[in-house]
């Protein structure tokens, strides 16, 4: 509950990002590692243009995360971190987007944020997914806490991921 009580405490907004980004980080290690490895931070590309907060390396070899990687091509979990007042908007779905290479990172990203999509955002989610095989996935607070509850409470929190993409593929 701490880490709920820490995420809580940062406001949304640009000038408490690098707070948020820090907590988030935090948090993807206490959910997801093991059976993922420790977050690489700030990972940029050989260029230097792509800069994408979190990678998650994914070598697990059963469970959710393996079937992950397996169907989804998640050798590599991206994640990146907006400590928007809003909702995200398409350009943040494009950027996750643009990180994401077959013969890179892989193909899925995270997208944690603070209150969700807005519809165009969800749209280009959409036509990544059907044009480029790319899954990107959009977490907002409720979902963290979900998440952080479960693992509080000896459940699965990566059920509210398994749930999300569940939603999304039967919704195409």
């Amino acid at each position: 509950f701490r880490l709920l009580s820490h995420l809580k405490t940062i406001n949304a907004g640009k000038k408490e990002w690098p707070k948020y980004q820090k907590i988030i980080g935090i948090i993807l290690e206490r959910l997801f590692c093991p059976p993922l490895s420790t977050p690489i931070n700030e990972s940029k590309d050989e260029q230097g243009i792509n800069r994408r907060d979190f990678i998650l390396p994914n070598y697990t070899e059963t469970g959710f995360w393996s079937f992950l990687r397996n169907q989804y091509r998640a050798e590599y979990i991206v994640v990146d971190a907006k400590n928007y007042k809003g909702k995200i908007k398409k350009d943040q779905a494009l950027q996750v987007a643009n990180y994401l290479k077959q013969s890179g990172a892989g193909l899925v990203g995270i997208i944690i944020c603070r209150n969700g999509a807005d519809t165009n955002c969800l749209q280009v989610i959409r036509e990544q997914w059907i044009s480029q095989k790319k899954l990107i996935i959009v977490l907002d607070d409720n979902d963290i806490e979900s998440m952080l509850l479960a693992a509080s409470s000896g459940g699965i929190p990566t059920e509210v991921i398994k749930q999300k993409i569940e939603e999304f593929r039967l919704s195409i």
